[in-house]
C-alpha cells in the first residue's frame, strides 16, 4: 500500500477558491450575481464614504484594469456607480446604490448561513488557524 502524495498547497488553494465560487453560485443566483460581485460589493458595503477605484482593486487584490471592468458590469446591473474624485480628476470613487445595498442585506442571511455552516464539523480552532493562515500567505505574498 503506497501513501497518498501531499497535496501542492498553490493547487490546493486554486481548487479551494474554485469550488468556493462554485458552491456560492447559488447562494447568490437569486440576487443574480456571482460571488466575485458579491465580494466587491461586501467591501462597498463596509465602507460609509466612497472608495477610490485603485483602493477598491487594492482590497480585491485584482489589477485597476481588471477591477474597471467588474464595475463597468456593476454599474450596468444598477448596483454600484462611480463618480469622479473631486480631489483627484484622474480617478474615480465607487458606491453602492441603494438597489446594492438591498442586495447586500437580501443576500446576507442565506450567505452567513452558508459560510457558518461551511466549516461543519471543523473545530473553532481549526477555522481560526486556517483564516490566520491565509491572512499570513495574503500578507506574505501582498509586499
Amino acid at each position: 500500500m503506497t501513501a497518498e502524495p501531499e497535496r501542492d498547497l498553490v493547487a490546493g488553494v486554486i481548487q479551494l477558491a474554485n469550488l468556493l465560487t462554485r458552491r456560492l453560485a447559488p447562494v447568490f443566483a437569486k440576487g443574480r450575481i456571482t460571488p466575485q460581485q458579491w465580494a466587491i460589493l461586501s467591501v462597498l458595503s463596509r465602507n460609509a464614504a466612497p472608495m477610490s477605484l485603485a483602493s477598491l482593486a487594492r482590497t480585491m487584490m485584482v489589477s485597476k484594469q481588471n477591477m474597471t471592468g467588474m464595475m463597468t458590469r456593476l454599474e450596468q446591473l444598477g448596483f454600484a456607480e462611480r463618480a469622479d474624485d473631486p480631489k483627484d480628476l484622474r480617478s474615480s470613487r465607487v458606491a453602492l446604490t441603494r438597489r446594492g445595498r438591498a442586495t447586500i442585506e437580501k443576500l446576507r442571511p442565506a450567505y452567513e448561513q452558508w459560510r457558518d455552516a461551511l466549516g461543519g464539523e471543523l473545530s473553532e480552532r481549526d477555522l481560526a488557524t486556517a483564516a490566520k493562515t491565509i491572512e499570513t500567505l495574503i500578507e506574505k505574498l501582498s509586499d
